[in-house]
C-alpha cells in the first residue's frame, strides 16, 4: 500500500492530536514545530481533515485543531 506524503503528514497530524486531546484546542504553530511540517501544508492538511470531519477546527487567536474521535 502507498500512502501519499499528504496521507503521511495527515496521519501524524491526528497522532500528534490524540497525543495532545486533553488540552483543548492545540495551536496549529504548536503542531507545526513539534512534527516539522509547513505551517503552511499544515493548514492545508487541516483544512482537508476537518472538512471530512475528522477534526475539529477553530479559528483565531485560541484557535487550532482538536481530534474529533472523543
Amino acid at each position: 500500500m502507498i500512502i501519499s506524503s499528504k496521507g503521511r503528514y495527515a496521519l501524524r497530524v491526528m497522532t500528534d492530536l490524540a497525543e495532545h486531546s486533553g488540552e483543548g484546542f492545540i495551536s496549529l504553530a504548536d503542531i507545526s514545530a513539534r512534527q516539522e511540517i509547513s505551517l503552511k501544508y499544515l493548514e492545508s492538511i487541516t483544512a482537508m481533515l476537518n472538512k471530512s470531519g475528522l477534526v475539529n477546527s477553530l479559528r483565531g487567536k485560541s484557535g487550532g485543531g482538536c481530534c474529533s474521535c472523543h
